[in-house]
């Protein structure tokens, strides 16, 4: 009853969004360009709402619905959306032109800040998409150490190319996307977070192994915070074997301070990826790190590793609203601590709260990224390996949809905090999840 009530109360708010639901279907595949931006609605019978515009911590859709919104532009909003600063910055070098596919100084001053700010980077260099720079990142580490293999963790996403597309979404099956030969014959392993057995995996292939690839934190994997000792047990293990460790950073790159992660936990990796937030919310990717890594794409290099970049890599547009975004994060020490706390507290209250009702949910995260996992049954203490097995995806589509009837957007059951919400939005956020989630943990779904 709950689920009817609710996909009811959905499609009457939501007229325009239906109809051009519909007329996406017909001219992309799926309705959509990226799969994820489907809610997972499709599988209970809804469908994803269109936005039209959006200001500091809310979004309003083309039926002028409006959500203090929680996904923030896959993680790269940490402003909130349409920051003045940031847009006044664009409009004045708009009227300049947008793309002239030549070298600019924004990109020189981009990259001169984060190498700047960051021990880790010693040179960089950009793409366009955060795909890119972990694929950019996997090849230069193989030309590096002239071995094949590169292990990665299992959950983790490190965007859609053909290099690292392993592993992800399922912890209980190995399947591999139709297109891809197998993991063995693409040079793939893969390794559990905070697990003993890794570094085992790590020995027995050391000869092989150029390089080691994971998220600080899972991003796409789940929410899941990687412990400090095992990070640095896998970077003394890569300098023992001269394995090569790149952090993709894409995601945690000035979420929760004012510069990479690595510089908070003080494990320093060869290579990191980044993108999203360096960005400012323009499209961008870069890879960085050692200079005697980076300088192998040098056009100067007999040889030289391929870093093609793109149409629009160092893009003027990205290059400056990245530049701004990063001289504002310079002055937000507060916003990050209070953003941060909030989290905490978020993830902490809600725990108590599923826990307290046996509900089939639970929140999983770090600081300000908070993402709720639906389960088939309630578990007490659940693993991480329990919520893969008891992945529930139409509960998780049911609590999207009753997220929205009640105008939170979010993905992965919530996604982050931005520096736009206020104390009273994140109250809000809480009571609201708090009051579906009986209903949610509940509801049968067929």
């Amino acid at each position: 009853m709950f689920m009817k009530e609710e996909l009811n109360k959905f499609k009457k708010d939501r007229p325009k969004s239906k109809e051009l639901w519909y007329k996406a279907l017909e001219v992309l595949p799926g309705g959509i360009s990226h799969n994820i931006r489907t809610f997972g609605l499709h599988l209970i019978g809804g469908f994803p709402v269109f936005i039209k515009s959006s200001e500091g911590a809310k979004l309003r859709d083309i039926d002028d619905n409006e959500y203090v919104d929680c996904w923030n532009g896959h993680f790269a909003m940490i402003l909130g959306h349409n920051p003045p600063e940031v847009q006044k910055t664009i409009k004045e070098y708009l009227v300049k032109g947008w793309h002239f596919g030549t070298n600019t100084e924004y990109q020189v001053k981009l990259a001169d800040n984060i190498v700047q700010e960051n021990p880790g980077i010693e040179k960089i260099r950009f793409c366009v998409s955060g795909t890119e720079a972990t694929m950019y990142a996997s090849r230069l580490a193989r030309a590096f150490t002239k071995r094949r293999l590169i292990a990665k963790a299992k959950l983790g996403w490190h965007g859609a190319n053909d290099t690292l597309s392993y592993n992800i979404g399922s912890l209980v099956r190995n399947e591999v996307t139709p297109g891809l030969p197998k993991a063995e014959q693409a040079g793939i392993l893969s390794f559990m977070i905070n697990d003993e057995s890794t570094f085992d995996l790590i020995k027995e292939n050391s000869d092989h192994l150029a390089a080691i690839i994971l998220e600080p934190v899972l991003g796409g994997g789940g929410g899941f915070p990687v412990d400090l000792e095992f990070l640095k047990r896998l970077k003394e293990d890569a300098e023992r074997y001269g394995i090569l460790l790149i952090f993709d950073e894409i995601i945690t790159g000035y979420r929760f301070i004012d510069g990479l992660f690595q510089n908070k936990i003080g494990v320093i990796p060869d290579l990191t990826t980044m993108g999203k937030i360096i960005g400012g919310g323009m499209p961008i990717g870069a890879v960085g790190g050692r200079q005697d890594i980076i300088d192998q794409s040098s056009p100067d290099v007999v040889n030289q590793v391929l870093i093609g970049g793109g149409t629009f890599s160092g893009y003027p547009l990205s290059m400056i609203a990245g530049l701004k975004t990063l001289e504002i994060l310079k002055n937000s020490h507060q916003n990050y601590v209070r953003i941060n706390e909030e989290g905490n507290n978020l993830l902490n209250n809600l725990n108590q709260f599923f826990k307290e009702m046996k509900s089939k949910l639970l929140a999983v995260g770090y600081k300000s990224m908070i993402m709720i996992h639906a389960l088939s049954k309630w578990i007490e203490n659940p693993s991480m390996q329990d919520l893969f097995l008891f992945k529930d995806r139409k509960r998780e589509a049911l609590l999207q949809l009753a997220l929205f009837n009640r105008s939170i957007s979010g993905l992965h059951g919530l996604g982050s905090l931005s520096m736009a919400h206020t104390h009273e939005n994140i109250i809000k956020i809480q009571e609201i999840v708090e009051e579906i989630a009986d209903p949610v943990s509940h509801s049968k779904l067929e």
